[in-house]
C-alpha cells in the first residue's frame, strides 16, 4: 500500500517537471504579475465618491484648511494601499471620510455666518429706510397740518359771504354773535402776542379789533345802531374778519417760533389719563374748565386745590403759557370788579402751584362768550365758568406794562403776569365750552 503511494507521488512529480520544461518565459512572467496584483480596498473608494460632491467642492472653496487636512489623510490612505498595508490604509481612509464630512460641516457654518450677516445687514437697511421713511411721514403730517391750518384761515377770510338784509331782530341776533366773535378775535391776537410779540401783523389785527370793539361797546339795541329794520349790518361780516386776521396772525407766530403742536397733544393725554379734568383741545392749546370754583370772589377749598395742581401741571411744563379766562353767566355791572378778584385769586392759585408768574395772564370774558344759551334760565349758570389754557410755544413774556384793556372783551393783568392768549376757530371754541 505504501509503495503505491510512492509511485502515484513519482508519477506527479514527473508531469510537473514536464509542464514547466514546456512553459515559456512570458506565461512565467505573466503567472507570476497576477499573484502579485493588490487586493481594492472598498473605504478608498468611498474615500474618491465623497470627494467628488458638491459638498466637498463646496467645502474646499469655503473651509480650505479643513479640506487639506481630508486630503492628507486620502494620500496616507492611497500611500498605504501602494504598500500593501490596508490596514494602515482603511484607518486612513476613515479619517479622511470623517475629515471630509467636518470640512463640509465647517463650510455650512461658513455660509451660516455670511448668510447672517447679509441678513443684518438687510435688516439694518430696512430700519434705516424705515426710520427715514417715518421722518418724512412726520415732515408730511406737519405740512399737512400747517396747510389745513392755512385753509381754515383762507377760508375763514372768504367767509361768511356778505349778510344779506334781515329783520331787526335777526340783526340784533347777528350783532350778539359779533360781540362772541370780537372776543375770540381779541384774544386769538393775545395768544398771537404771547408766542411773538413781533409778529407781523400783529398790530394791524389788533387794530382791527379794537375798532370792532368800539363798535360792539353797547348793550344790545332792538335794532343794532346804524341799521333800519329790513336793512343790512356789516358788523357781523366784520367782526369774522377780524378774527380771521388775528387766526391768521397766531398760526404764523407758531409757525415763526417752532411751536410744536405734538407737546400739546402730549399734555391732553396726560391730563386725560389722570382723570378728573376733561381736557380738550382748540387752535391754543389744552384747555381745562372748571365750574364753582369761586363764593363770591373767593376761590373755594375745592376751586384752589385744583387750580394749584393745574399750577404744578404748568411748572413741570415749561414750554407752556397759561391762560386764565374769567366767564360770567350774567353781564357784569360796569362798576363791578367781581371778576378782577377772581382772575387775581385763580392767578394766585397757579403761581403757588408752581406755575411761572410772567407766562400768565388773566382775562375777563364777561357774559359775551356764553357756553349755553344765556336766555335758559335752568341752563345759564353754567356760562359762569374759569378757563385754563396751556398754549404751546412762544418766546419770553412780555413787560409788565403791557396790559390789554381793549373796549369789547376786558383785560385784566394781575400782579406778576404776562400777556396770554386766546385763540380758535369758531368750533373750536365752541367744541371747549
Amino acid at each position: 500500500m505504501r509503495g503505491l503511494r510512492l509511485r502515484r507521488g513519482a508519477a506527479r512529480a514527473c508531469l510537473l517537471a514536464s509542464l514547466l520544461a514546456l512553459a515559456t518565459p512570458a506565461t512565467l512572467a505573466c503567472l507570476t504579475g497576477c499573484g502579485a496584483t493588490p487586493m481594492r480596498v472598498p473605504s478608498l473608494d468611498e474615500v474618491e465618491r465623497a470627494r467628488t460632491t458638491e459638498a466637498a467642492k463646496d467645502a474646499a472653496a469655503r473651509a480650505p484648511e479643513a479640506y487639506a487636512r481630508a486630503e492628507q489623510e486620502r494620500a496616507f490612505a492611497r500611500a498605504a494601499h501602494t504598500s500593501g498595508d490596508d490596514v494602515a490604509a482603511n484607518l486612513h481612509a476613515e479619517r479622511a471620510m470623517a475629515a471630509y464630512g467636518h470640512a463640509g460641516a465647517v463650510a455650512r457654518l461658513s455660509r451660516a455666518i455670511a448668510d447672517l450677516a447679509d441678513a443684518q445687514k438687510a435688516l439694518d437697511d430696512a430700519t434705516a429706510q424705515e426710520q427715514s421713511l417715518a421722518a418724512s411721514r412726520a415732515k408730511l403730517d406737519l405740512e399737512a397740518q400747517d396747510l389745513e391750518r392755512r385753509g381754515e384761515i383762507a377760508r375763514d377770510r372768504l367767509l361768511p359771504a356778505a349778510s344779506g338784509q334781515a329783520a331787526a331782530d335777526r340783526e340784533a341776533a347777528r350783532f350778539a354773535a359779533a360781540r362772541s366773535l370780537a372776543v375770540e378775535a381779541r384774544l386769538l391776537c393775545g395768544a398771537a402776542r404771547l408766542i411773538g410779540a413781533s409778529a407781523a401783523g400783529l398790530t394791524e389785527a389788533q387794530g382791527e379789533v379794537d375798532k370792532l370793539d368800539v363798535r360792539l361797546g353797547l348793550a344790545v339795541p332792538a335794532s343794532p345802531p346804524g341799521t333800519k329794520a329790513g336793512t343790512r349790518s356789516e358788523v357781523i361780516d366784520d367782526a369774522g374778519v377780524a378774527r380771521a386776521h388775528c387766526l391768521d396772525v397766531l398760526t404764523r407766530s407758531r409757525r415763526l417760533t417752532g411751536g410744536n403742536q405734538g407737546d400739546a397733544d402730549a399734555l391732553l393725554s396726560e391730563l386725560s389719563a389722570s382723570g378728573g379734568w376733561d381736557p380738550t383741545r382748540d387752535e391754543r392749546g389744552v384747555l381745562v374748565t372748571l365750574r364753582g370754583a369761586f363764593q363770591g370772589a373767593t376761590l373755594t377749598d375745592d376751586g384752589e386745590s385744583k387750580l394749584e395742581n393745574l399750577g404744578r401741571v404748568a411748572a413741570a411744563h415749561p414750554g407752556f403759557s397759561v391762560q386764565v379766562v374769567v366767564h360770567d353767566a350774567q353781564p357784569p355791572a360796569a362798576k363791578d370788579d367781581i371778576d378782577g378778584r377772581r382772575a387775581d385769586a385763580a392767578v394766585k392759585a397757579l403761581v403757588t402751584g408752581g406755575a411761572a408768574a410772567g407766562r400768565v395772564k388773566a382775562e375777563l370774558a364777561g357774559a359775551r362768550a356764553p357756553a349755553v344759551d344765556p336766555g335758559d334760565s335752568r341752563l345759564r349758570a353754567r356760562n359762569e365758568r374759569i378757563d385754563v389754557v396751556f398754549i404751546a410755544g412762544g418766546e419770553a413774556a412780555p413787560s409788565e406794562g403791557e396790559v390789554s384793556s381793549r373796549g369789547g372783551s376786558r383785560s385784566r393783568r394781575p400782579s406778576g403776569c404776562a400777556a396770554g392768549d386766546r385763540g380758535s376757530s369758531r368750533s373750536s371754541f365752541a367744541a371747549s365750552r
